[in-house]
């Protein structure tokens, strides 16, 4: 698993954003100019290496302890190269000590925003949480299936999915920053409505949960009739209605993974800017005419607001102008049955 939001923050707040080497303090994240991003220059060295055969890698330390903030010195790229290629000098117990040094150095020579940084961890807690629900790290994968290698949900997946709605309402949220805890409701907002409508025509299997194929049973019905009472027209309308009801559970998939990567920008806006910046945004994996195919999809333009999905009928009308669709068109039925309607 990668390091954890929290731990991130953590390491960062208590190093001051600076190399914890001695006498160096370089800054880590070098300011936004007029034309460019912040830059990222500090780097999250292990003290025992990640794997045993690394850089004072052979120890008893278990893998999930390696990733934990005890485990981690913020260095600069140069101090952190030095560490790794001269380890029989830079020792574990060295390591500690440097730090430990460094974060007393910073607790009492830097203004730090104690309020500040107790806020982020506590935004970072969350946020962890939220990944493990969605499976984040591995999404592109896991949504894959129901994009088109199967057309199933992974259970597992699914049902954890579904418990992030009722998570991001309870959590006691700050209220520093505004964007980021949007960035999430708007999120919940299309689960709500990807379950509801999957809920239309479910059929679950021991390991997935799959859409059932209801233009079948207009046809089994039709096998049981006499041949004279038979309506093409109404055979090809139950197709029309299957199609349509799974290409928009494909596109309310598509625009949960727009409203996932407009969550890791507020995350890399707000709390940490090196936020999944190796891995990059999120993509998508369709099985396309004998082929698989990636997308990339992200809210664009006028489309960052602060709630971009604004409804199940909005989406219907106007999703064609997203980045990638398969669907058009409002169909009524789905608002028909909604008690709220």
């Amino acid at each position: 698993m990668p390091i954890s939001l929290k731990t991130h923050k953590i390491l960062w707040g208590k190093s001051g954003n600076r190399c914890a080497f001695p006498e160096c303090r370089i800054e880590l994240v070098v300011d936004e100019s007029l034309t460019d991003d912040p830059s990222i220059i500090g780097q999250e060295a292990h003290i025992v290496a990640r794997s045993p055969d690394g850089p004072r890698g052979d120890n008893e330390m278990n893998n999930g302890e390696r990733d934990k903030y005890s485990n981690l010195i913020l260095l600069c790229g140069n101090h952190h190269k030095i560490i790794d290629d001269q380890q029989e000098e830079y020792t574990i117990k060295k390591l500690q000590k440097f730090k430990s040094k460094h974060e007393e150095w910073v607790s009492n020579n830097l203004n730090l925003d104690e309020e500040k940084l107790k806020d982020e961890k506590l935004y970072a807690s969350y946020i962890d949480k939220f990944i493990e629900f969605t499976d984040l790290h591995n999404w592109t994968n896991w949504t894959s299936y129901i994009l088109g290698v199967t057309m199933e949900f992974p259970k597992d997946n699914f049902d954890m999915l579904m418990k992030t709605p009722d998570y991001i309402v309870s959590r006691v949220w700050p209220g520093r920053y505004e964007e980021l805890e949007a960035s999430l409701i708007n999120f919940k907002n299309v689960i709500n409505d990807l379950v509801m409508v999957y809920y239309m025509h479910p059929l679950e299997k021991p390991n997935a949960y799959a859409i059932e194929r209801f233009y079948k049973n207009f046809q089994r019905e039709m096998f049981y009739r006499d041949e004279d009472s038979y309506d093409q027209q109404k055979e090809i309308d139950a197709v029309n209605r299957y199609d349509y009801h799974l290409a928009l559970i494909i596109d309310l998939v598509v625009e949960l993974t727009r409203a996932l990567n407009y969550v890791c920008d507020k995350i890399r806006k707000y709390l940490f800017e090196g936020f999944r910046i190796d891995e990059g945004v999120i993509l998508i994996s369709r099985f396309d005419w004998m082929s698989n195919q990636t997308y990339r999809v992200e809210y664009r333009g006028l489309e960052r607001t602060q709630y971009p999905y604004t409804g199940l009928k909005n989406f219907m009308k106007e999703r064609e102008k997203r980045d990638y669709y398969i669907g058009t068109g409002v169909n009524e039925d789905y608002f028909a049955r909604l008690p709220w309607e």
